[in-house]
C-alpha cells in the first residue's frame, strides 16, 4: 500500500471533479481565507444549481465515499472526519490536480475518504456519531456483481452450460455463443439474463468437522438467444472468470455497487476461512470470506480489524509468563452477508494474509 506521507496524520480526501471551475471570485474568497483561515463557503454558479452533473458525481475507483450536501465546505467534513478543520489546505494540496477551487464543493460530488495506514477502521466514519453525516458515507466496489458467497444449502440451478457454438477448448469467454440444458422445470425464456456460476466441494471446519458450506464462485452473466424445445442457445456478455462447461445458471439481479457504511457489530472475534480465488496468501484488494455471518450480527458495509496474536514474555529468564496481545494488521469491509459466512473486501492490509487469519471488532478510538 502506498502511504501518503504528507497526510499521515489526517484522514485524506480525493474529491471527484472531472471539470475545471470558473475562476471568478477566487481573489475574494483568498482574502477571506487570509482574514479567517477557513474556506469561503459559496454559492454554485447558476448552471450548477440543483446539484453536480452525474458524469462528474460518479466515482472513479473503489474505496470510502462521503455525497456532498447542501452547505458542506471541506473545512467542515475535516472538522467531522479528521477531527481537525485546520487540514483543508492540506486536503486541497493534495488533490490540486482535481480541485481547481477549495471554496467550491457541490451536492451530489462524491469525495472519496482514505485513512492513513494504521489508524482505526472507525474514521472512515464521522467522529461524534452524527448520524446524518453517516447516512452519506458508502463504499464503492464496481465488481460487486462478481462476488461470490459461501452458502450451506447450495442454489438450485436453472440450467447448466453443456457446450459451446466452436468446439476445440473447454473454456469460454466474453461474446461466446453457449447451448443451455434447462434444470427441473426452470423456463430459460429469451432475453433473460442468468449468473454463470461454478460450485465446489462443501467446505468443513477442521476442529469440530461442522459443515461451514460450500462456495459459490460467480464467473459470468451470459443471456438466453434462443430457446429450442430441449434446450436453449445463449451469447456470453460478461465474464468474470474463465467460464467452463458445466458451469451453472441462477437468475441474475444486478447488486448496487454503493454499499452504506454500519456502525460494526460489538464482540466479533472470528477467522477468515479462504480467498474467494483459492490463493494461498493474499493481501489488499483480494477479497475473501468470514466464519461470521447474518446471525451473528454481520451487515453489508461494516468494518472490521484483521489481527494476529502477538506473544510477549515478561519478568526473568527463571520466571518470565507469556502475556498474548492482539496485534492490527489490516482491515476488511463486509460485501455480501449469508446466514452463517459473509464475502468481505481486504482493504488494507501490512502483512501478508492466510487462511486462518483472525477478524475482530475494531477498538474503540474514543
Amino acid at each position: 500500500m502506498i502511504r501518503k506521507s504528507s497526510l499521515q496524520r489526517v484522514l485524506l480526501f480525493s474529491v471527484i471533479y472531472g471539470t475545471a471551475l470558473a475562476a471568478s471570485g477566487i481573489s475574494l474568497a483568498a482574502d477571506y481565507v487570509a482574514e479567517t483561515g477557513r474556506p469561503a463557503q459559496r454559492e454554485p454558479a447558476a448552471e450548477m444549481q440543483g446539484g453536480l452533473d452525474r458524469s462528474y458525481a460518479a466515482e472513479t475507483k473503489n474505496g470510502y465515499y462521503y455525497t456532498v450536501q447542501k452547505g458542506d465546505t471541506l473545512w467542515d467534513l475535516s472538522r467531522s472526519f479528521a477531527d481537525s478543520p485546520w487540514v483543508w489546505p492540506e486536503l486541497w494540496t493534495e488533490n490540486s490536480a482535481v480541485i481547481a477551487n477549495p471554496h467550491l464543493i457541490y451536492p451530489g460530488q462524491k469525495i472519496r475518504l482514505t485513512r492513513r495506514a494504521g489508524a482505526s477502521p472507525q474514521i472512515a466514519m464521522p467522529t461524534g456519531g452524527d448520524k446524518q453525516l453517516q447516512a452519506n458515507v458508502h463504499y464503492y466496489y464496481s465488481s460487486i456483481n462478481q462476488v461470490g458467497f459461501i452458502r450451506r444449502m447450495p442454489v438450485a440451478p436453472q440450467g447448466v452450460i453443456f457446450q459451446k457454438a466452436v468446439k476445440g477448448t473447454t473454456m469460454i469467454a466474453e461474446g461466446d455463443i453457449v447451448y443451455l440444458k434447462p434444470e427441473g422445470n426452470a423456463v430459460l425464456e429469451t432475453g433473460a439474463l442468468f449468473t454463470v456460476y461454478r460450485t465446489f466441494d462443501p467446505l468443513y471446519n477442521q476442529y469440530t468437522k461442522e459443515l461451514i458450506g460450500i462456495q459459490h464462485l460467480l464467473v459470468g452473466i451470459v443471456k438466453v438467444t434462443q430457446r429450442q424445445p430441449e434446450y436453449a442457445i445463449g451469447k456470453v456478455i460478461k465474464s468474470y472468470r474463465p467460464i467452463l462447461l458445466s458451469d451453472k445458471l441462477m437468475p441474475y439481479s444486478r447488486q448496487n455497487p454503493r454499499i452504506l457504511v454500519e456502525r460494526s457489530k460489538e464482540g466479533i472475534d472470528g477467522t477468515i476461512l479462504l480467498s474467494e480465488e483459492h490463493l494461498d496468501m493474499f493481501a489488499e484488494l483480494n477479497t475473501v470470506f468470514i466464519d461470521r455471518g447474518r446471525i451473528h450480527g454481520i451487515k453489508e458495509g461494516q468494518i472490521y480489524s484483521v489481527y494476529y496474536r502477538d506473544e510477549n514474555k515478561l519478568g526473568t529468564a527463571k520466571s518470565s509468563p507469556t502475556i498474548t496481545i492482539p496485534v492490527n494488521c489490516g482491515e476488511l469491509v463486509v460485501l455480501h452477508v449469508e446466514d452463517t459466512t459473509a464475502t468481505v473486501l481486504i482493504t488494507d492490509s501490512e502483512k501478508e494474509l492466510f487462511a486462518g487469519a483472525l477478524m475482530r471488532t475494531p477498538l474503540p478510538v474514543r
